[in-house]
């Protein structure tokens, strides 16, 4: 009888911290530094958007929530996107636990497999909001090549389970902001997030053929992405 109240509260708790902390963010990345989003109005603001991103810092996944949905997360929380960062990185104790669950983040342990033990709770959430995740599996450990570290599979199965909506996002400057084996970040960065057209999956989500139809799906993610930070890449160079 309890549970609906409590679930209530999470949500309540989760909306104040994020419209409490989302600003200070908001400074770092456009006064502190010089963060530039391109295509933004791309981005549809409805559930079901599986929003996936290469991978520099630990960084990337406020830097992509805040560029896409500030400040209409503050009218309508429920386009905070959803986030599965590594359980060792940031649930390290039971406050930073919770702080980051409030941040509407669902931990995984990379390379145990609890990623798909998740799947039904990960799609569950997912029809109700957006959720970020970076199919590279782990950050790029040559951030300055613009080319995609690597593929896994798990983007592809929650999109292709779910029928989700896949909108690309390439990221680039953020390498310079938070590189990996710094504590503090760096000030005065140029950061670029460029947003890509949503991925045409309607010929894909009619195949009958599963694993067809997954493994086209996975082609189509990674070429389009690539593509994306190759343009991310070009403007980031560009720094005029």
């Amino acid at each position: 009888m309890f549970r609906p109240l409590i679930l209530w509260l999470t949500n309540l708790g989760s909306y104040v911290w994020i419209a409490a902390t989302t600003p200070v963010f908001w400074v770092f990345m456009y006064v502190l530094n010089k963060t530039v989003v391109v295509n933004r109005r791309l981005l549809p603001h409805q559930p079901n958007v599986l929003i996936i991103s290469n991978h520099l810092t630990m960084i990337d996944s406020w830097f992509i929530g805040i560029a896409l949905f500030w400040p209409w997360v503050l009218l309508r929380p429920e386009l905070t996107p959803w986030h599965v960062p590594e359980r060792k990185n940031f649930f390290k104790n039971r406050a930073l636990a919770l702080l980051f669950r409030f941040w509407k983040c669902m931990p995984i342990t990379r390379g145990s497999g609890d990623f798909l033990t998740k799947l039904t709770q990960l799609g569950a959430e997912l029809k109700k909001s957006s959720l970020i995740i970076f199919p590279e599996g782990t950050r790029n450990r040559n951030p300055k090549s613009g080319q995609l570290y690597a593929w896994r599979g798990g983007p592809t199965l929650i999109a292709h389970r779910n029928q989700a909506m896949v909108v690309p996002v390439a990221i680039r400057g953020t390498e310079d902001v938070l590189p990996i084996g710094s504590v503090w970040p760096k000030f005065g960065q140029r950061i670029v997030v460029v947003v890509g057209e949503p991925i045409d999956t309607a010929d894909i989500y009619a195949e009958t053929d599963e694993q067809h139809a997954r493994n086209i799906l996975s082609t189509r993610m990674k070429e389009t992405l690539q593509r994306l930070l190759t343009e991310a890449t070009a403007l980031y160079e560009n720094k005029t």
